[in-house]
């Protein structure tokens, strides 16, 4: 890499999950304008959907992502059933025939999902919105004691591409990070994803 490049791209910037940026946020932006600006999209209009499942079972230190830690299950779904809820809000908003594309699942982590309700939350995405066929499905993936049962959810629900964090395997890192998670775990987890694009 050279100086200049280095020079470039050494500065701090806005967390790439924000959208607006922090720096964008602001009072003059209320109901009333986020509506407005819903109601303006045309019908032809390309949509992407993201759902943030603020929960996870273990806090891992090196995460500044907006999150919760919870060992009971209640909690996350009583979040689900307000998720759903602003999802019918927003559609009342949005024209039925512009088609959502793009859909992400991001946390927290969504595979703290029961594998019903993994199933349950894509529903609920089909009957609020007009998803496309050749839909873009991608979720944010926990290997840590991921069940088959959630991956054939995910795999029903027509999951299309996975991001599986791994921050380092060696186990000192892993202990200073609070993020114990085995190489035979993870591939475990990767190798079933492939099985389920490619076929047994």
């Amino acid at each position: 890499m050279t100086p200049d490049l280095i020079t470039r791209y050494a500065a701090p910037v806005p967390r790439y999950t924000s959208y607006p940026t922090a720096p964008h946020f602001h009072e003059g932006i209320n109901v009333g304008v986020y509506h407005h600006w819903l109601e303006a999209l045309p019908d032809d209009a390309t949509l992407s959907l993201y759902a943030h499942v603020p929960y996870c079972d273990t806090l891992c230190w090196f995460c500044g992502c907006n999150t919760k830690i919870t060992m009971q299950y209640e909690p996350v779904h009583s979040y689900l059933e307000a998720l759903d809820a602003e999802m019918a809000t927003i559609a009342r908003y949005v024209a039925r025939r512009a088609t959502v594309r793009h859909i992400h699942w991001g946390g927290g982590s969504p595979t703290i999902l029961s594998a019903a309700d993994l199933s349950r939350l894509i529903d609920a995405m089909h009957r609020r919105f007009n998803l496309a066929e050749d839909l873009e499905f991608a979720v944010e993936i926990d290997p840590r004691g991921l069940d088959r049962a959630r991956i054939d959810a995910l795999a029903e629900a027509g999951l299309t591409r996975v991001s599986i964090g791994v921050q380092d395997f060696d186990p000192k890192v892993q202990a200073g990070i609070n993020r114990i998670q085995t190489v035979n775990e993870t591939r475990a987890v990767i190798d079933a994803f492939r099985v389920m694009v490619s076929g047994p």
